[in-house]
């Protein structure tokens, strides 16, 4: 178990930051001491790392966050709960698909950019030998 402090440190959140996923339910609140302190499971600390990275590299909103964990949870729940039905599942699935196709296009876009990045940097790298080969031939003269 972590207190609040060491999963500043583990995650790079701030405390507002990791309280406030805890209130809009990105992550479910944690155990409590008598105290009161928060108590973090290793589970959470994983949690609050998909949710860094999900925001930071792959550029999710916290909306977006959000709707993905709630349907996580609601289709763990569906496994245990009977009075699901077909059609709820379906709709389930339905959201998700919208969610693959969302990732698929951030992922299209990553691609595209990072495509003109490598462009870039191969015109900085053939600008670079120009100005060797030019710098070399000063040298000489």
């Amino acid at each position: 178990m972590y207190m609040i402090d060491e999963v500043t440190k583990m995650t790079g959140l701030t405390k507002r930051a990791i309280r406030y996923y805890e209130e809009i339910g990105l992550i479910l609140p944690p155990q409590r001491t008598k105290g009161n302190a928060r108590l973090y499971a290793e589970e959470e600390v994983n949690q609050l790392k998909k949710v860094v990275e999900a925001k930071e590299v792959l550029g999710f909103s916290l909306q977006e966050l959000q709707d993905f964990i709630d349907l996580k949870r609601t289709i763990e729940e569906s496994k245990r709960h009977k009075q699901v039905t077909a059609h709820d599942v379906l709709e389930i699935e339905k959201m998700i698909q919208k969610q693959i196709e969302m990732v698929s296009s951030k992922l299209d876009k990553m691609k595209s950019f990072k495509e003109e990045l490598e462009s870039v940097r191969d015109k900085a790298e053939q600008i670079r030998a120009v100005k060797q080969q030019e710098e070399e031939s000063e040298r000489w003269e």
